[in-house]
């Protein structure tokens, strides 16, 4: 199963209330299935049932069976739950 990652964000607001956007923290790397099989087009949902819309797509991808899903530099952020039905980290 080819796997597309993406970042889930977090939104934080200022504490002191001020103008001004919202700082983006990652809440969470996802995993998705393609969509055909075998091509880079993801579903609309990852493997844990959240909707990737909204989401960041990440530019990792696994090279081959057995690599990991999630990008190593990012593996603080991995969603349990997708890497539980994967079955692999």
């Amino acid at each position: 199963m080819r796997i597309v990652t993406f970042e889930e964000p977090h939104k934080q607001l200022s504490e002191d209330f001020g103008p001004g956007d919202a700082a983006i923290y990652i809440e969470a790397v996802h995993a998705a299935p393609a969509d055909p099989p075998g091509s880079d087009t993801p579903t609309e949902m990852t493997i844990c049932g959240k909707s990737t819309a909204g989401m960041t797509r990440l530019s990792y991808a696994p090279k081959s069976p057995g690599q990991p899903w999630c990008p190593p530099n990012k593996t603080q952020w991995m969603c349990t739950d997708c890497d539980e039905v994967l079955g692999s980290t």
